[in-house]
């Protein structure tokens, strides 16, 4: 998955202190788009070196990946030697090497919430990046904001040898994805698994169990991934108008018409059970 990016490693302790070296990794984010060098399917940040910054206090510590730095440059004022363009974070999926697009993606889900927080939701000050943890904090009226993260279910509704595959109403092409969505206030996570399910497809299910989690900074979600049983008809009614398709697939059906890689959580369970993985043996 995304974040399987072995030999490497995140470190993404904050490190308000950090001095940005002439190979560092700087991240520029305007508008929902990434700054960055892409020569076919390989892409980089802007280095330090390349950039010509006038306050260096500006460029905000995000993490450390195998000991190479990465900063978010938070000014409007942006100037950039070499060969450089805003791209959308979604390119990630198609991107090398794998660590540098698993940075992309952590990436935008911080940089999208600074953005989001440059001034406080309570009185309308500037916020200030804090001294000793990420956060925000209003030098007028105290307000302290942490970075958001969403969760949400990735759902495998089994039926012995076969699985519930949707479409988003938005979508064309075949069924590729699994039930999908974020966790509602007040509900535990397998609550959300169980009212999505139903919401999506009225169907209802029973022996829900835990498979995998994946950060999905791309939308700033923790994604939960679950199997569980289908309990009573297979009939799909799709009720919220989310889904344009819901079909039921044997494992062969699946390698013969589902597309494998090695990105997504979705896409990860869907190849195993097609290869005969069974969660509740």
């Amino acid at each position: 998955m995304i974040q399987d990016i072995a030999p490497s490693t995140l470190n993404n302790a904050y490190r308000n202190n950090a001095v940005p070296e002439d190979d560092s990794c700087i991240v520029v984010y305007r508008n929902g788009k990434v700054l960055l060098n892409r020569k076919d399917e390989y892409i980089d940040f802007p280095r330090y070196r390349d950039l010509t910054i006038k306050d260096i206090k500006c460029l905000i510590y995000l993490f450390e990946i195998s000991g190479i730095q990465f900063f978010f440059y938070d000014s409007e004022d942006v100037h950039v030697a070499g060969d450089y363009e805003y791209l959308e974070p979604w390119i990630f999926r198609t991107v090398k090497p794998s660590y540098m697009a698993y940075a992309l993606v952590t990436a935008r889900h911080i940089c999208a919430w600074y953005a989001a927080e440059r001034f406080c939701g309570q009185c309308g000050a500037r916020m200030e990046h804090d001294a000793k943890e990420r956060m925000m904090s209003c030098p007028e009226c105290g307000n302290h904001v942490y970075p958001v993260i969403s969760p949400a279910v990735i759902v495998g509704v089994t039926d012995g040898d076969r699985l519930l595959l949707t479409r988003y109403a938005s979508r064309s092409g075949a069924p590729s994805a699994l039930v999908a969505g974020f966790n509602e206030v007040g509900e535990t996570i397998e609550e959300t698994v169980v009212r999505e399910v139903m919401e999506e497809t009225g169907l209802n299910i029973r022996d829900i169990r835990y498979y995998k989690s994946q950060p999905w900074g791309i939308t700033g979600g923790l994604l939960f991934g679950f199997w569980c049983r289908l309990d009573g008809s297979d009939a799909v009614t799709l009720n919220d108008g989310e889904l344009g398709e819901a079909v039921w697939m044997t494992r062969q059906e699946i390698i013969d018409t589902v597309p494998h890689d090695d990105i997504s959580l979705t896409r990860e369970m869907i190849a195993v059970f097609s290869k005969g993985y069974d969660p509740y043996e």
